[in-house]
């Protein structure tokens, strides 16, 4: 399964790159001033580290992720080392980790009849291993091979799929029952990654940096490198920062690359990789408004280039008076992408609490446009416990090539996905942080939330049997992630 993050939050990684190089220049900045408003996503307030200090933070966590219906559930564990010289030099070094598994929606229409969906798969001797859904590496399912003609239930990860070989031809076949959201299931995949970053002062400039990153799963591959600065200004009460990155991307999906708008089948498929190049900037600017006020705004434009399909996402084609699906085809999105976002984030000290109010807006050349707002609030219990309930609510247009079905007959268009995080949608994440300093260098924080997402799943013009359909499930998941936070010389 490619688990690299949704197209268009790749920006939002360099954003939140440099507003992590920015949180080092406010750190001094507002050590140096004494101002009240703070980060509230710093570890313990009570400790005396600081400019001309030289100390190690080491931050784990562990990520549980569950979606409801029995869909993708996720563990990752997480390692942050920060090592800081006294005279400002700073070493980062993370490592994650991420083990993924369930169902997946495969992008076809529910149906009142039962539906089967073709997959590659290779078949040896012994066992036969099969990718589906929403991108599986190898593992998508095993179970003892058969001759030529024969069929095999997999009894594996695959959840009761089964090997088809015909004619010395093998391919995985899975069927949906009706009326229920096409998903593959049993699909799984691991993720890992590291990500280095160093910055010191030099010469005028308050603050430069440079890193790298490093992702690899079964299906995908991503290389990252970044340049950095940060200037001072107005007393160190104004901070402006400029960010450069790069990113290559290469997609390898277990079944080769399929052929966009061509029907759907357990062939292998050339060629077996394609590869995207992303190249963008971040500016951004920091200002102490008062003593109680921190303010932040940041501009990122991006730009991407090549594969930019999901290898394994289907569109169903129907008949044009009952509605039942009749054919799968493979999508096609444009080989082009750009991204612009506006970020805007304030911190406001109102004693004894502290609130982060953010909003975000962006936009891209494929027709979505978004908004985000995001409120927190935390509020500090005595010297050694803080509460901090957060709330975030996102809304996003389709991209002007999402269709959630095609119609037997009509002219295909040129660009066409039904991928739903491609589609016009509203999402609420609520949740709750809780943290308690166990000295004044270790503080120790779970934090619990509930993400819903929702569409129109009954969209105006639909007929036959789709107008009894929800053509919109969205998502619905809860997670939580508990960490460990510890400061020392």
């Amino acid at each position: 399964m490619q688990l690299k993050p949704m197209t268009g939050k790749r920006t939002g990684h360099f954003r939140e790159s440099l507003a992590a190089f920015s949180a080092t220049l406010l750190a001094a900045t507002l050590a140096t001033h004494g101002a009240e408003a703070q980060d509230s996503s710093s570890s313990n307030e009570n400790n005396n580290f600081g400019p001309g200090t030289a100390y190690t933070q080491i931050d784990g966590a562990l990520l549980v992720y569950k979606e409801a219906g029995g869909r993708v559930q996720a563990i990752e564990p997480a390692l942050d080392t920060q090592i800081h010289s006294a005279d400002g030099y700073v070493l980062n070094v993370e490592l994650i980790a991420d083990a993924v598994s369930g169902a997946t929606p495969n992008g076809a229409v529910p149906s009142d009849l039962s539906q089967t969906f073709t997959t590659p798969v290779r078949v040896t001797a012994n066992s036969a291993t099969g990718a589906g859904g929403e991108g599986e590496g190898e593992g998508g399912g095993t179970g003892a091979g058969t001759g030529t003609g024969g069929t095999t239930t997999v009894t594996g990860a695959s959840g009761g799929s089964t090997v088809v070989s015909s004619g010395g031809t093998a391919s995985r076949q899975y069927t949906v029952a009706p009326n229920t959201l096409p998903v593959d299931k049993g699909f799984r995949d691991r993720r890992y990654a590291a990500n280095v970053n160093w910055s010191q002062p030099l010469g005028d400039l308050t603050l430069v940096g440079f890193g790298a990153g490093f992702s690899r799963e079964h299906d995908y591959r991503s290389i990252t490198a970044n340049v950095r600065a940060a200037q001072n200004f107005d007393s160190n009460n104004t901070t402006v920062s400029l960010s450069l990155n790069m990113e290559l991307d290469s997609s390898f999906p277990f079944g080769g690359i399929p052929t966009p708008l061509t029907a759907m089948d357990g062939a292998w498929k050339t060629p077996k990789e394609r590869s995207k190049t992303q190249t963008g900037f971040v500016i951004g600017l920091t200002q102490v408004m008062t003593r109680r006020w921190l303010t932040e705004i940041d501009y990122a434009f991006n730009m991407q280039h090549g594969y930019e399909n999901d290898p394994y996402r289907i569109i169903s084609v129907v008949a044009p008076s009952t509605g039942e699906p009749t054919s799968y085809l493979y999508e096609n999105r444009p080989n082009n992408r750009q991204t612009q976002s506006l970020f805007w984030d304030n911190k406001i000290d109102l004693d004894p609490t502290v609130t982060d109010v953010s909003f975000r807006f962006f936009t891209d050349n494929w027709g979505i446009k978004s908004e985000t707002v995001a409120v927190s609030e935390r509020l500090n219990v005595g010297s050694s416990f803080y509460v901090e309930p957060d709330v975030r609510w996102y809304h996003q247009t389709a991209a002007s090539f999402y269709r959630y079905y095609l119609v037997a007959g009509q002219p295909l268009p040129a660009y066409v996905s039904s991928d739903t995080r491609l589609g016009a949608f509203t999402s609420l994440t609520y949740g709750t942080k809780v943290g308690f300093y166990l000295s004044d260098r270790t503080e120790l924080y779970l934090r619990v939330a509930y993400y819903q997402q929702t569409g129109n799943g009954h969209p105006a013009g639909t007929f036959g049997q789709l107008r009894n359909q929800d053509l919109f499930a969205g998502t619905k998941a809860f997670f939580a992630f508990v960490g460990y936070t510890w400061d020392f010389h």
